[in-house]
């Protein structure tokens, strides 16, 4: 797989490097205990669904297939972010290993996918949000899947290795 430069390669890296902040910091408090976490972790947690009226992370201690979804961020995607970052990082990459290419179509299809559900409850006829409120998690989350699926798009459709007729490393 080609490798990303230029604009393309600097959105992934703060795409990757502030997802890892933010599953870590946020998303895992629906299903980590709350001991684990520093005041200010919860406190910032707190701000993002009384502001936005977040009714996934506000009730997600009560929505197993969310918790579900964060479970795989947890144990799916986060290592991916790292492995991610560490062959995006590297500007003097040309191309990535066939491996790498296969797990960022893996990533986008599950993420993409995963995103769905979770954009369709911010205008489900259940939640009681506001017009402004559905936009701005619309908003927030879209990101989580444009860019997966940009990346799985990228990656399904290279053919960076075939024209040359050999594999990547």
């Amino acid at each position: 797989m080609k490798a990303f430069t230029g604009v393309s390669r600097l959105v992934l890296l703060g795409f990757f490097g502030s997802h890892i902040i933010f599953t870590l910091c946020l998303d895992c408090q629906a299903v980590l205990p709350e001991s684990l976490f520093p005041q200010a972790l919860i406190d910032l947690g707190k701000y993002e669904v009384e502001t936005f009226n977040d009714p996934l992370m506000g009730n997600a201690r009560n929505l197993l297939w969310f918790q579900s979804m964060v479970c795989l961020e947890l144990l799916f995607q986060l290592p991916y972010f790292f492995a991610a970052l560490y062959y995006i990082g590297d500007a003097s990459a040309t191309s990535y290993p066939d491996g790498f290419r296969a797990a960022c179509i893996a990533y986008g299809a599950h993420t993409s996918t995963t995103l769905i559900p979770i954009l369709s409850t911010f205008w489900a006829a259940d939640y009681n949000g506001t017009t402004q409120e559905r936009v701005s998690l619309t908003a927030m989350y879209f990101p989580y899947l444009a860019i997966p699926a940009w990346l799985l798009w990228t990656a399904a459709t290279d053919s960076s290795g075939a024209k040359t007729g050999q594999k990547s490393d």
